[in-house]
């Protein structure tokens, strides 16, 4: 009776995690029917971001092709961007504070190149202090951070394919083809 009265709360928490949605941190929301999906990254996008995406898509069981010619959809990214500026100054007027910035574009596709997401911007921001006297460990904290950015665009990118399963796909296929019966 005593393990029975233990067991209750964990199954009640279980049943509690399981109905809000709540999601591993490596699963992937990426429905099956983008799969086989193909990542191309431009070459102004930083390899390690494009191998993090890659990554988590992987852990997330998701099926990515090998080629373009492969996949029955194209995930494309482009147009990086990475800014930093100032956020807060000392008394001295130096620096004390930076917010670093990261945006991408990106555009989901069929392999036919129907467009089935437009290119959208995707941004992620962190702030960090700055001190002169360490240098080097501000550095290593900079790239920790844009790590972390990294990984934020990564889920953020995940959490826009969310929306296309099969029947929003079908829809979106259907439209394109009125729309090109009706054009001249």
């Amino acid at each position: 009776m005593k393990t029975l009265r233990n067991a209750l709360p964990l199954a009640l928490l279980a049943l509690v995690v399981s109905a809000c949605g709540f999601q591993l941190r490596g699963a992937s929301p990426v429905p099956s029917a983008l799969e086989p999906l193909w990542v191309g990254c431009q070459d102004d996008v930083p390899t390690e971001l494009c191998r993090s995406l890659k990554s988590q898509f992987t852990i997330g069981n998701v099926e990515l092709a090998d080629t373009r010619e492969e996949a029955a959809h194209l995930l494309l990214l482009g147009n990086f961007r990475q800014n930093q500026r100032t956020s807060a100054i000392t008394a001295q007027a130096e620096a004390a504070e930076y917010e670093l910035r990261q945006t991408v574009s990106v555009a989901l596709q069929t392999r036919d190149g129907i467009p089935l997401l437009a290119e959208t911007d995707v941004s992620a921001a962190q702030s960090y202090r700055y001190d002169s006297d360490s240098v080097l460990a501000k550095r290593r904290e900079q790239q920790e951070i844009e790590q972390q950015l990294y990984d934020n665009l990564v889920r953020q990118i995940g959490y826009r394919l969310v929306a296309f399963d099969q029947q929003r796909i079908d829809e979106i296929l259907e439209a394109t083809e009125e729309q090109q019966k009706t054009s001249p």
